[in-house]
């Protein structure tokens, strides 16, 4: 159903805009995944994603700052059947201005609200869309993004599901503050029977950004990560699991070249949405980067990934391209 709906959407938008072209733009976009996941450990099971993502939408401009959109996206897995997963629609209302980017509705994510350590990036492999609200506030120290994320329709055999969070920069001199907290509300039931999962966490980091050096970017920073998860059933409540962590990062880069590196070390997280690997309370990752591409269309990627679990060494690597493409349609 959902495919037929995908198609529908497009011809009929075809048909429109032979009329109207003068006042609709277009976007496009491809993405090639590919993660060699070669892990031993309780925390994680070895994997290798391989797929495709292609994405379309066409939107109206309203006026200078005001736009819809409509389209979706399909992804393929290679490997597996053909039409294995089901389109991605993208139906959304967009104001942008210099201070502010909202969109409401069903739309790409594009860049990750949140770090791995709350939001597993094998999320956005299948998950390609938010489906709420988000805003994106930029301001002359930095950026904070606001995010709700819908999961599930709410009804009488009902099941209640969201993420709600923000996360964001602010820069001071050579310093930088970085802000994340995240909320995740999970609940389900008949009348009179009510299950309630509720999970989440939030961090600060201080940071320093080492200018006038070789290198062409160098930062370094420490915080910590606390987070929790809480469950209860009807009357009955358990008692809530509770990490507290120290947190930490280091990225270098010349040229082609870089190194992308956390060290987390304390207790284990409670996020089922979050990289399990960070559950083990002593996870470092070190990445080595080779930039391929990286122009304002198309952007490609090669990382070797080490990663130390509780005392394992296992290793990863990660292939990805992201071509993005758009204009507007003139008569």
């Amino acid at each position: 159903m959902r495919k037929r709906l995908l198609l529908i959407v497009f011809v009929l938008s075809a048909n429109v805009l032979q009329s109207f072209s003068q006042e609709f733009i277009w976007k496009g976009g491809y993405d090639f995944i590919g993660d060699n996941r070669e892990f031993t450990t309780y925390y994680g099971y070895p994997e290798t994603i391989l797929g495709s993502r292609l994405s379309a939408v066409i939107g109206y401009q309203i006026d200078s700052n005001q736009a819809i959109f409509g389209g979706g996206s399909y992804m393929v897995e290679h490997g597996e059947k053909m039409f294995a997963h089901e389109p991605v629609l993208s139906f959304y209302y967009q104001y942008k201005n210099q201070f502010l980017d909202f969109q409401l509705g069903s739309f790409p994510i594009e860049n990750a609200t949140f770090p791995k350590v709350l939001y597993t990036d094998s999320l956005l492999y299948y998950r390609p869309n938010y489906q709420g609200a988000r805003g994106i506030i930029s301001h002359k120290l930095g950026q904070q993004t606001l995010l709700f994320d819908w999961h599930t329709q709410v009804n009488a055999g009902y099941c209640e599901k969201f993420i709600t969070g923000l996360s964001g920069i602010t820069h001071f001199g050579n310093f930088f503050l970085t802000d994340m907290f995240y909320y995740r509300h999970h609940a389900e039931g008949n009348r009179g029977s009510k299950s309630v999962a509720d999970n989440g966490g939030w961090g600060l980091n201080l940071g320093f950004d080492v200018r006038n050096t070789w290198f062409d970017s160098l930062s370094v920073s420490t915080g910590f990560v606390n987070t929790w998860y809480s469950n209860h059933r009807d009357t009955t409540f358990v008692s809530p699991l509770r990490s507290l962590a120290s947190y930490s990062t280091l990225y270098i880069e010349k040229k082609c070249i870089g190194i992308d590196a956390i060290y987390y070390h304390g207790e284990g997280t409670h996020l089922p949405w979050g990289d399990p690997l960070f559950r083990c309370g002593h996870y470092g990752r070190i990445d080595a980067i080779l930039y391929v591409f990286r122009t304002d269309a198309v952007t490609a990627s090669f990382r070797w990934c080490e990663h130390y679990v509780d005392g394992v060494l296992d290793n990863s690597q990660q292939i990805y391209l992201r071509a993005r493409i758009g204009g507007t349609f003139k008569k």
